[in-house]
């Protein structure tokens, strides 16, 4: 993945164009900071693809739509779409609290060296 300046950017935009094509990822940063990418129209129908089957696994799963509505608007992260998911998983209702007591009673592990 390669990543330059908007003003590298701005003055190599053909060049860049041909190489997003041909499939290479380009980052734009701002003031060393990521603010956008260049990727081929397949990379990007591909990503959108990924979404909407992300959208309706969760759909079908159950997530609540105001939920998925959120995230499509971009008010949540996508890893959102996961949340609540198993709610109705009792097996699940004390998880965190058997691997809190299954640490507290592990012995000290062996140093390991190489």
């Amino acid at each position: 993945m390669t990543s330059i300046t908007i003003a590298r950017a701005k003055s190599h935009f053909d060049e860049l164009i041909g190489r997003a094509a041909r499939g290479e990822r380009i980052v734009i940063r701002r003031r060393d900071r990521a603010v956008a990418a260049l990727i081929s129209a397949t990379e990007l129908e591909h990503l959108e693809q990924l979404s909407h089957i992300a959208r309706q696994s969760a759909r079908a799963l159950g997530q609540r739509a105001e939920l998925l509505e959120q995230i499509e608007a971009g008010k949540l992260h996508p890893a959102m779409a996961a949340f609540g998911l198993w709610r109705d998983e009792n097996e699940l209702d004390d998880l965190a609290e058997r691997i809190y007591a299954n640490r507290k009673n592990q012995t000290a592990r062996a140093e390991v060296r190489w």
